[in-house]
């Protein structure tokens, strides 16, 4: 049944690479699930910022195993996060973006809305494939929660991980000032490069990418912003198992 599963992950991923490249863009690839998961978190789309130079750059990493989500720290608190306050033991989760070509920040607000129509039908299959019964789907950041709600889709929203997003990092602990002076201090930079490494290990990527990956993880500052960040998570996550 897995191997079913993994070939039916591998023509889905087949198909999304033939679309953004029909688009002229690189295709970023996640790593992919062996089976179905609790929670699927659809992010923006792919950036060429941090890891690739150039498309041309891009395109050799992509070949070479680069994978979706693994280098940069505040992609790699989302993924800290989803584990330690929102999936209970045995359960899974899986990362995704509405559009799967890499693209510069200025690029991905040009027409965004058309781009995101043109991809709904192969995101729409890739939740079909990978969401196990009951699983919840999670938008992370307005644009997506914007047209998946103008879709009909069900889903919760948090905030997107990225540092445009600041404002929404600080209006999301307002109220909880007390308890997230509690709660930074409880989490230190060791506990993040745990999972990051836990993340790698799972991701399979080649060592020469894991070990890139991770160096970069390591000399993000875990700042007092990125720690709000995984307060706003926390809240957000736990309000979720809590049935809001």
């Amino acid at each position: 049944m897995r191997h079913e599963f993994v070939k039916k992950y591998r023509d889905l991923d087949s198909r999304m690479k033939l679309l953004a490249e029909s688009d002229g863009d690189v295709y970023l690839p996640n790593f992919e699930p062996t089976e179905p998961v609790d929670y699927i978190l659809v992010c923006m789309e792919p950036s060429l910022a941090g890891w690739a130079r150039s498309p041309k750059e891009a395109t050799r990493k992509v070949a070479s195993g680069f994978r979706n989500f693994l280098a940069g720290i505040e992609p790699m608190l989302l993924h800290f996060s989803t584990r330690r306050f929102l999936c209970d033991p045995g359960q899974r989760y899986h990362m995704t973006d509405f559009s799967k070509g890499a693209m510069t920040v200025e690029q991905a607000g040009k027409a965004r809305a058309d781009r995101y129509d043109k991809w709904y039908k192969l995101l729409q299959e890739e939740i079909k494939l990978v969401a196990a019964p009951g699983a919840r789907i999670i938008a992370v950041g307005n644009h997506v929660a914007e047209h998946l709600r103008r879709k009909g889709q069900n889903f919760t929203q948090v905030i997107h991980y990225s540092r445009q997003a600041g404002r929404a990092r600080n209006a999301g602990i307002e109220g909880h000032e007390d308890e997230f002076h509690d709660f930074k201090n409880s989490i230190k930079a060791e506990d993040i490069l745990s999972t990051t490494l836990d993340v790698l290990k799972e991701s399979k990527v080649p060592p020469a990418i894991s070990n890139e990956a991770y160096s970069i993880v390591k000399g993000g500052m875990l700042s007092e912003s990125r720690l709000k960040l995984v307060y706003c998570y926390k809240l957000d996550f736990e309000a979720m198992k809590n049935g809001n």
